[in-house]
């Protein structure tokens, strides 16, 4: 009999076991922490609806803000983010014209401006991308609707992402991917290939197969918030999600800032 199942929520309340300097995504058995390191390369994170995508995204999104990173939300939904609106150290782009702009200034300020970044979070740049397989069909869109004499192959929105995929992680850039419906691409530059790490919820049998080629899926449980991490062709590692609401997200983000400008004055 197991003595150390896993949790069936996970909250920012609860006794949790310490995390170190990187943000916790969820407790394993046995309240074992799941932590994203910083040098773990970009995360594609795919559920079914209603999974828990966007929920481990803002956990996410607000403990990089609490150890010092800038977070860019790239968020055609407009609202899944909007905790964040106003913070310190934020930015948040919602539709596809600033996006596309955004995207190419970004690649090339990585040649105009080479960062040497740290282990860590601090100063790190995080990308927070909803629904990316949404983001990727509007960036070709709107470049055919703008540019419907070009001869390219590919939208340069969309080179431009898979170039920030590539290489942007030497340059202090970490993307954090997800999908609330359980679709990604199938493969490409900005396919699963391009995250070192995963997490999967109940999803397809194609997903599973397209972003964990050899690895098992575990079996479904109906907990929500029950997700798997997958990294290599390793076992997964089945956790328990983290939960923050809007508001706890806020104000961790937000009470770590205000902890930052304190020091800087004192």
């Amino acid at each position: 009999m197991n003595r150390h199942p896993l949790r069936d929520s996970v909250r920012l309340h609860d006794n949790l076991p310490a995390t170190g300097p990187d943000p916790l995504i969820g407790l394993a058995t046995g309240n074992r922490p799941v932590t994203f390191d910083a040098g773990q390369g970009h995360l594609l994170l795919a559920t079914g609806a209603g999974g828990g995508t966007t929920t481990v995204l803002r956990s996410l999104a607000a403990q990089a803000l609490a150890r010092g990173a800038h977070v860019d939300f790239l968020d055609l939904r407009y609202v899944e983010h909007d905790w964040a609106r106003s913070l310190p150290g934020t930015r948040h782009l919602t539709n596809v014209a600033e996006i596309h702009d955004y995207l190419l200034l970004t690649v090339n300020s990585l040649h105009q401006e080479p960062r040497s970044p740290g282990a860590g979070w601090n100063g790190r740049h995080v990308l927070v991308v909803e629904e990316l397989h949404l983001l990727v069909a509007e960036l070709r869109l709107y470049w055919k609707r703008t540019r419907p004499e070009t001869q390219l192959d590919e939208a340069p929105g969309v080179e431009a992402l898979e170039l920030l995929l590539n290489a942007g992680h030497s340059y202090g850039f970490t993307v954090l991917a997800g999908d609330a419906g359980g679709i990604i691409p199938p493969s490409g530059a900005h396919g699963p290939s391009a995250f070192a790490t995963r997490i999967l919820g109940h999803v397809s049998w194609t997903t599973w197969r397209r972003a964990a080629a050899g690895v098992q899926a575990p079996p479904y449980s109906p907990v929500p918030g029950r997700l798997h991490l997958v990294t290599g062709d390793i076992k997964p590692t089945t956790f328990q999600a983290l939960y923050l609401t809007p508001e706890e997200a806020r104000a961790l983000a937000g009470h770590a800032d205000a902890g930052r400008r304190d020091r800087e004055c004192a």
